[in-house]
């Protein structure tokens, strides 16, 4: 009897004994599972960042282009739907890209000067209807152009 109580008791002790191992072990997987978790979603956000910088890039450029190819062939110009659709656009570049590599792109610095220069030539012009919409859409091109693009 007293053998089988004894036994009792050391199997209650390895018993007691192994939860509090078990519950060691688990704060710190728990602690490296948390780790690897917030490490994961770190990575997949800064991957989605980095596709999206070319891409909002890219349609920045093709609209900067379009801009040019308007001025240029004398199509008639909405200067407050090119203001709205200019700030969605830097704002998606400036969201998915970090200054220095929009300061670095020469082709999208060359495309801003030439705009700007066309939207400045229009300002000027005294027949130009619209010319406060005119003069918005100039501040907003030409104060990126300053901010990313210092002469």
């Amino acid at each position: 009897m007293l053998l089988i109580h004894d036994m009792n008791t050391i199997y209650k002790k390895l018993v007691m004994c192994r939860k509090q191992k078990l519950l060691l072990i688990t704060v710190p997987q728990l602690l490296l599972v948390a780790v690897l978790l917030s490490l994961l979603v770190l990575m997949v956000i800064t991957c989605i960042k980095f596709t999206k910088g070319p891409l909002s890039t890219t349609a920045l450029k093709r609209h900067l282009l379009l801009l040019q190819s308007k001025f240029i062939t004398s199509v008639p110009i909405n200067p407050e739907l090119e203001r709205q659709e200019m700030e969605k656009l830097q704002n998606k570049i400036k969201t998915s890209s970090d200054q220095l590599t929009i300061s670095e792109d020469k082709d999208l610095k060359q495309l801003f000067a030439i705009n700007c220069e066309h939207i400045h030539s229009a300002m000027t012009d005294v027949n130009v209807v619209n010319k406060s919409s005119w003069i918005k859409l100039n501040a907003v091109m030409c104060g990126f152009s300053k901010f990313y693009f210092p002469a």
